[in-house]
């Protein structure tokens, strides 16, 4: 964010000149990085943009900057135990017990642990398949 305000307000003072801006920034050194186009993969492409912030966390003042290709863009984490219904770090019948309850159409569900929309025998094996301690 601050090398954002940083390039506004050099933008800022070269069109409208330095009496339009009172605050008192520097640019100590820039850098543009990026590469256009598409990089892919093992079944993921990924797209490229020109003019990207530094990779990592830039600071300074009260403002900090994460850069990198959309840094800002994040997925939310993979819950560390799906199959652990009851959320206590344990798969074991308490969670069996949530999925047979759930039987059935169920679309969005907890117990949909395989996410086709039904609670089903695919689900039982999921949970079967973790049984045991949670993972850390």
């Amino acid at each position: 964010m601050h090398r954002l305000i940083q390039i506004a307000t050099i933008a800022l003072v070269a069109l409208f000149g330095a009496s339009a801006i009172t605050a008192d920034f520097t640019v100590d050194w820039a850098t543009v990085d990026g590469g256009g186009g598409d990089s892919s993969g093992g079944g993921f492409v990924l797209a490229g943009t020109i003019g990207q912030p530094d990779v990592g966390t830039m600071s300074g003042g009260g403002y900090t900057l994460t850069g990198g290709y959309w840094a800002g863009v994040t997925a939310a984490p993979a819950p560390p135990c799906p199959a652990d219904l009851t959320g206590d770090g344990v798969v074991n019948g308490a969670d069996i017990a949530l999925v047979l309850g759930s039987w059935g159409p169920c679309v969005g569900c907890p117990a949909d642990l395989t996410g086709d929309g039904v609670v089903n025998g695919a689900d039982i094996s999921t949970v079967l398949g973790a049984w045991g301690p949670c993972p850390e």
